[in-house]
């Protein structure tokens, strides 16, 4: 992307903190800090990451296969649940663990997940159960933190002869040719963190483990995970779709020319699809800092502010007023009643 003339020496992620100065620096703004951006990633297709290195972990997972494959491993066809199918989804499972144990051991991003953010913006620290799998989802090369289309290492394992280091982690495992030859895609739904790595019984375990011997899983003491607010990360790539005003909203239904048709033919003349996804926006990001502010000081004036200078920086610029006075006529419904009164509540100092 052509952004990289705006960051002085580019490191493939950041702290969260480090990325509002690298905002502000860029933009010549005053106005982004970390807690700014947990909540645009709620809001924004803003993805966030945790640097994990020293854990075993199982990733949950879908595969396409090929059409061929398919047919021959049907187990109607074949009478039932046979070797066949046990050797191809102990196969598929075996690569995919160890790909996943090499890469929690040399270190890789892991995605944040919207609970996982959610829970850090509610709480600067917490201890996390792992092994739920609510947590985390895909992977992330340290090396592709510049791409927007990084690699999938899942499936490179099956589109390439076996490295080393792959074969000595999946140890007396037999690799099913046809099975590996037969993976077109893997989908990874979930990655759970469930014990330390037996190479990684020291201070190099991030995050760092949280043992509880009051609590057994499968005959040893539960493992946890300590994740603060800090940990967050945000890569080079997505610090980059901030300063290009290219993030899109989260949820947001690729439009068709049928559906945007529909909308024109339903809608009432005089506000253009661009000017209600502005609204909508704005809301969105009102909703979520009133719902933040806490100490109830945040007046309809000064969420304006917050809103225009957010939304500035965005796809809807085009669409925004003069000035950000004006957008109290797109908040004003969602506003809470403290917001309404007048006068401006004094700071805690």
């Amino acid at each position: 992307m052509s952004n990289i003339k705006y960051i002085k020496n580019p490191a493939p992620f950041y702290t969260l903190k480090d990325a509002a100065k690298e905002l502000n620096r860029a933009l010549e703004v005053d106005y982004y800090d970390a807690k700014k951006l947990l909540n645009m990633a709620l809001v924004y297709d803003l993805q966030l990451y945790i640097f994990v290195r020293g854990w075993e972990g199982y990733a949950a997972y879908g595969e396409e296969m090929s059409e061929a494959w398919e047919e021959y491993a049907d187990v109607d066809k074949h009478g039932g649940y046979t070797q066949l199918h046990f050797d191809m989804d102990a196969t598929l499972e075996a690569i995919i663990t160890a790909r996943l144990n090499l890469a929690l051991r040399e270190g890789c991003l892991l995605e944040a997940k919207l609970e996982l953010i959610n829970e850090l913006i509610l709480r600067k620290n917490i201890i996390a159960d792992g092994s739920s799998g609510i947590f985390f989802s895909n992977i992330l090369d340290i090396q592709d933190s510049f791409t927007g289309n990084p690699k999938n290492l899942f499936l490179e394992v099956f589109k390439q002869r076996p490295s080393h280091d792959l074969i000595h982690e999946l140890g007396k495992c037999t690799l099913s040719a046809d099975v590996i030859a037969s993976v077109e895609n893997i989908n990874i739904a979930w990655i759970q963190l469930l014990k330390e790595n037996r190479f990684f019984r020291h201070n190099a375990v991030t995050p760092p483990p949280v043992i509880d011997t009051t609590i057994e899983k499968e005959g040893e003491p539960a493992v946890f995970q300590a994740i603060s607010r800090t940990d967050l990360l945000i890569t080079h790539y997505q610090l980059s779709k901030i300063i290009e005003g290219s993030l899109t909203h989260r949820g947001r239904k690729v439009e068709t020319i049928e559906t945007l048709i529909e909308k024109q033919v339903q809608k009432p003349r005089g506000k253009s699809p661009a000017k209600e996804h502005a609204q909508l926006a704005a809301k969105a990001i009102a909703i979520h800092e009133w719902k933040n502010d806490r100490e109830k000081q945040i007046k309809i004036g000064e969420m304006c502010e917050i809103v225009w200078n957010t939304l500035i920086e965005t796809e809807h610029m085009q669409e925004l007023p003069s000035k950000p006075e004006s957008l109290k006529d797109w908040i004003k419904e969602i506003a809470p009643g403290y917001a309404k009164e007048a006068g401006r509540p004094k700071r805690n100092i």
